[in-house]
């Protein structure tokens, strides 16, 4: 029996100690996924007009390493924030196992939301979070809108 109790043990502090839940607070895991981006549409928050479209993989590389993702750090929106801005990011849908091509269509996987005072909402899915950004990031992405 004591010997049963063990085993039973080891195998549970091996599945609860192997399942480690992700830090859904850290952005910079899902820098993988916006890298993949294949175009960057800058979209006002006046008129929802895009102002610019960024297509090329060398300005969406630079774009995202100039986000500096590992110093957001994670916070709440404060009530005067205004929105100034947002930036859709689209890629074509994975191919599936049946499919030999994608059909072209590009579709929005994440968007960030820039607001005054260097805040930044990034949404994907269903995920919505809200991060505090460097005073450098929050300059860079200011000046798509002005």
């Amino acid at each position: 029996m004591k010997r049963i109790f063990l085993i039973i043990t080891a195998i549970l502090t091996l599945l609860l100690g192997g399942c480690q839940a992700k830090d859904e607070t850290d952005i910079s895991a899902y820098s993988d996924d916006i890298a993949k981006a294949q175009e960057i549409s800058v979209v006002s928050a006046d008129s929802s007009e895009v102002l610019e479209t960024i297509s090329s993989k060398d300005d969406i590389e630079h774009f995202i390493q100039t986000l500096d993702l590992k110093k957001w750090k994670f916070t709440t929106l404060p009530d005067n924030a205004a929105e100034i801005g947002s930036f859709r990011f689209a890629q074509e849908e994975t191919i599936k196992y049946t499919q030999t091509d994608t059909d072209g269509e590009l579709h929005t996987v994440a968007t960030i939301t820039l607001y005054d005072g260097s805040y930044i909402g990034f949404e994907t899915g269903n995920l919505h979070m809200t991060f505090e950004v460097s005073e450098a990031a929050a300059e860079y992405l200011n000046g798509y809108f002005m």
